[in-house]
């Protein structure tokens, strides 16, 4: 959604320019609220697309961007491509934090593919536990870490 924010402004300021996206989700940008509330009520996935490829973007999806050399303005990613750029925007974004046990047992619901993958474990009617997590949220007690 930030990637989309960003090109949609660059756009109000510059209609024509060349703007590239590179993004690690193999997946054009998408609404992330549907994914935990429209989607399991039965809206369609087509709902959830932001469409940034209408805005004359080039997409570089499923890649990360792994190397950066600001003198030479280039941006490398994990496939060997090479990117050259004028100005860049470096959106990070932001990743869950992860409890130090569980691993395979717990599902950290951020992405389309998280999505996914819940829709198909609970149409296997299992049990689950949800825990709701967001910044201002306390800390863990030391014996959960």
């Amino acid at each position: 959604m930030t990637a989309d924010a960003a090109v949609r402004g660059i756009r109000e300021i510059d209609p024509k320019g060349s703007i590239a996206l590179i993004g690690k989700e193999s997946h054009p940008p998408y609404d992330r609220p549907p994914l935990s509330k429209k989607l399991w009520q039965g809206k369609p996935m087509e709902s959830i697309w932001r469409k940034t490829e209408a805005l004359d973007v080039s997409l570089h999806l499923g890649r990360l961007a792994e190397t950066l050399d600001p003198a030479q303005r280039r941006v490398g990613d994990d496939q060997g491509t090479v990117y050259t750029f004028d100005k860049l925007l470096l959106a990070t974004g932001g990743t869950p934090r992860r409890f130090a046990f569980g691993d395979g047992d717990i599902l950290y619901f951020r992405t389309l593919e998280d999505y996914r993958r819940l829709r198909a474990l609970s149409d296997g009617k299992q049990h689950f536990a949800v825990i709701e997590g967001d910044s201002s949220a306390p800390r863990l007690p030391p014996r959960w870490r």
